[in-house]
C-alpha cells in the first residue's frame, strides 16, 4: 500500500494517473499519445487543487492512497527550472482556478483548438481564466502564469497529457513522494483512489454547492448581457460580467447594491447560500476531524510526534492566514456594502479563524512540550 509523504511533496508536484480498466481512460491516453488520462497538482500544506465533476476542488493528500504506483507518476521541475518559476505568480494562478466549473465542453474547444479569442486574451492579459476548467489546464494555466510554458508554444491552453509527461523539465520523483505502508496502518480518512474516486468528504459536498452558486451567478451575467432592457437601473459594463466562479458577482454587488437590481441579487444570493448550508461547512469538517482541531483534548490518544506536531501545526497556520486576507478583504467589503452577502461570508470568516487560532496555539503549546 503507497500514500504520499506531506513531509516530501513540494508545492506544484504534479500527479498523473490512469484508470487501467477505465474506457474514457484509454481513449484520452490515445488521443494525447500518454500513458495517463488525469492530472492533479499539489499546492502545499497538504493540500491537492484537482478537477472533478462538477467543480475544480481543494482535497487532502489523504485521497491518494495507491495499491501500487503502476498507475500513477509524479513530476516535478529540475532544480534549475524551478529557480525560474515565479511561485507566487503560479499558486494565486492556481487558487484563481478553484471552485472554476469543470467542463467536458473545454475538452471539444481544445482538440478543435476554437476557444475563444476574447478567453485567450484575458488570460493572456490579467493571469485570469473566464471559462470552465479541465485537469490538463489546471496544471499548465499556473505554470505559464509563473513562466514556465509547458506546451512550448505559448498556448498553455491547448495542452495535453502527453505534453507534460513528456516536457523534459520535469523529474520523475514517484518513488521519493511515496511510502510504502501496511493496510493496517492506513486511517480512515484515506482512500483508494482508484476504487473510491468519490469520498462523500465535506470537500466534495462544498464542490456541489459551489456549483450552484457559479450557475446562480453564470445565469445572472448572461440575462444581463442578453435582456439589458430588464435592467435599467444598473450601469452595465461587458468587461464586468465575465464569469470564473461565483465571487466574480461580489465587485458587481457593490457596485449596484442601492438599486433594485442589486438588492434582488443579493437577497437571491444570501438565501442560496443559507439555505444549502455553505457557511457552515467548516463547523462540520471541524467536528468530524475534532483530534485534528482540538489536540489538547485528543493528544493523549495519539501517537503523534514532534514532526507530526510541526505538520499539522503549519497547516492550519496556511488555512488561518487565508481565511484572515479574506475576512479582511470581506471586511472592508461590508462596510462599503452592507449586504447580506458579505454579512454571511464575513461571520464565517471571523468564526473560522478564531476557531483556527485556537488550535494553533494549542500545537504550539504541545510543541514545547516535546
Amino acid at each position: 500500500m503507497f500514500i504520499l509523504d506531506e513531509k516530501i511533496l513540494e508545492p506544484f508536484d504534479i500527479l498523473l494517473v490512469r484508470f487501467p480498466d477505465d474506457e474514457t481512460s484509454l481513449k484520452i491516453r490515445e488521443t494525447c499519445n500518454s500513458d495517463y488520462s488525469h492530472a492533479i497538482i499539489y499546492l502545499g500544506n497538504g493540500s491537492f487543487i484537482e478537477g472533478v465533476e462538477p467543480i475544480v476542488s481543494l482535497f487532502s493528500y489523504h485521497r491518494y492512497y495507491f495499491p501500487d504506483l503502476d498507475n500513477v507518476k509524479v513530476l516535478r521541475l529540475n532544480e534549475e527550472t524551478k529557480s525560474k518559476l515565479n511561485s507566487t505568480e503560479t499558486e494565486t494562478a492556481l487558487r484563481r482556478l478553484s471552485y472554476c466549473n469543470y467542463s467536458k465542453r473545454l475538452l471539444y474547444y481544445i482538440n478543435e483548438r476554437t476557444i475563444r479569442e476574447d478567453v485567450i486574451k484575458i488570460f493572456f492579459t490579467n493571469k485570469t481564466w473566464q471559462s470552465g476548467i479541465v485537469c490538463t489546464s489546471l496544471i499548465t494555466l499556473p505554470y505559464h502564469a509563473g513562466g514556465i510554458d509547458i506546451s512550448k508554444k505559448n498556448e498553455p491552453f491547448y495542452a495535453h497529457f502527453g505534453d507534460i509527461e513528456r516536457y523534459e523539465n520535469f523529474v520523475d520523483v514517484t518513488a521519493k513522494v511515496f511510502k510504502q505502508i501496511d493496510e493496517g496502518d492506513l486511517n480512515n480518512k484515506t482512500f483508494d483512489y482508484l476504487s473510491t474516486y468519490r469520498t462523500g468528504s465535506l470537500l466534495e459536498k462544498q464542490s456541489k454547492i459551489v456549483k450552484e452558486l457559479n450557475d446562480y451567478v453564470q445565469a445572472k451575467f448572461t440575462d444581463i448581457i442578453n435582456h439589458p432592457e430588464k435592467y435599467t437601473d444598473i450601469q452595465i459594463i461587458h468587461e464586468n460580467l465575465g464569469f470564473s466562479t461565483w465571487e466574480d458577482i461580489f465587485p458587481n454587488i457593490m457596485r449596484w447594491f442601492l438599486t433594485n437590481t442589486g438588492k434582488n441579487i443579493d437577497n437571491e444570493l444570501s438565501n442560496l447560500i443559507l439555505t444549502k448550508g455553505y457557511h457552515m461547512l467548516w463547523f462540520e469538517e471541524i467536528h468530524k476531524h475534532k483530534e485534528q482541531f482540538f489536540p489538547f483534548y485528543y493528544h493523549p490518544f495519539t501517537k503523534w510526534k514532534k514532526e507530526d506536531l510541526e505538520f499539522l501545526r503549519n497547516t492550519l497556520q496556511g488555512t488561518y492566514d487565508r481565511m484572515q486576507a479574506s475576512e479582511d478583504a470581506t471586511f472592508q467589503n461590508f462596510t462599503l456594502c452592507p449586504c447580506k452577502t458579505f454579512h454571511i461570508l464575513l461571520d464565517m470568516y471571523r468564526s473560522f479563524s478564531d476557531l483556527l487560532r485556537s488550535s494553533i496555539n494549542q500545537y504550539d503549546a504541545l510543541i514545547q512540550m516535546k
